[in-house]
């Protein structure tokens, strides 16, 4: 499956409404909402940077180039449009909450999966192990969303995994952060959490 991002900038429009994904995330995630959006508005749908392509790729990105690269985003957006919406997953969130409290042209936020607590649940290794082994069955749902939304090319020797590491310590660190700045979030939000979140 090809990992790419989308842009459509009208330079007539007033607003913009930008796709930010989720870690080993895709921007495919949001293709079901892209043919909702009226013509006549931008979209930036966001590939972050180490997504999209091999394992070693995603070992050296960081968080600081994902911050820096959403910041870049916005303020493109800003100089042209008055008012950007942001639609995120996962960490997309933490990022776009931290922009939102920098931003005022930042005018709504919808949240996907929120991740302020760091929790791990039986599920969530044994998914990541049927999607790595390929081995799910048509009625597995959540190994199947969970394919869907995986934006990292699959490497069958684990040992190139070990690499990540760092970047989920900077994903936990993100959401501590986040707990703290999201006081100063005064940008109307809808947020969903589902029941397994």
């Amino acid at each position: 499956m090809e990992h790419k991002e989308y842009k459509r900038i009208r330079k007539i429009s007033d607003t913009a409404i930008l796709f930010i994904h989720g870690i080993v995330g895709t921007p495919n995630h949001f293709n079901d909402f892209l043919p909702l959006i009226p013509e006549h508005i931008s979209v930036y749908n966001l590939l972050l940077d180490g997504h999209g392509k091999t394992v070693k790729d995603f070992s050296k990105t960081s968080m600081k180039k994902w911050e820096a690269q959403v910041s870049s985003v916005v303020e493109d957006l800003s100089l042209t449009h008055e008012k950007i919406y942001i639609v995120a997953h996962s960490l997309g969130t933490l990022l776009a909450i931290e922009q939102a409290t920098k931003n005022n042209k930042i005018c709504k936020l919808f949240l996907l999966a929120v991740p302020l607590r760091l929790f791990l649940k039986p599920k969530m290794p044994i998914n990541s192990l049927k999607v790595y082994f390929d081995k799910i069955r048509p009625d597995d749902f959540e190994a199947l969303a969970a394919k869907k939304c995986y934006g990292i090319q699959k490497d069958m020797n684990p040992f190139h995994y070990i690499e990540w590491i760092p970047r989920f310590f900077e994903l936990f660190a993100k959401m501590r952060q986040t707990r703290k700045t999201i006081k100063l979030l005064n940008t109307p939000c809808v947020a969903y959490q589902s029941k397994k979140d």
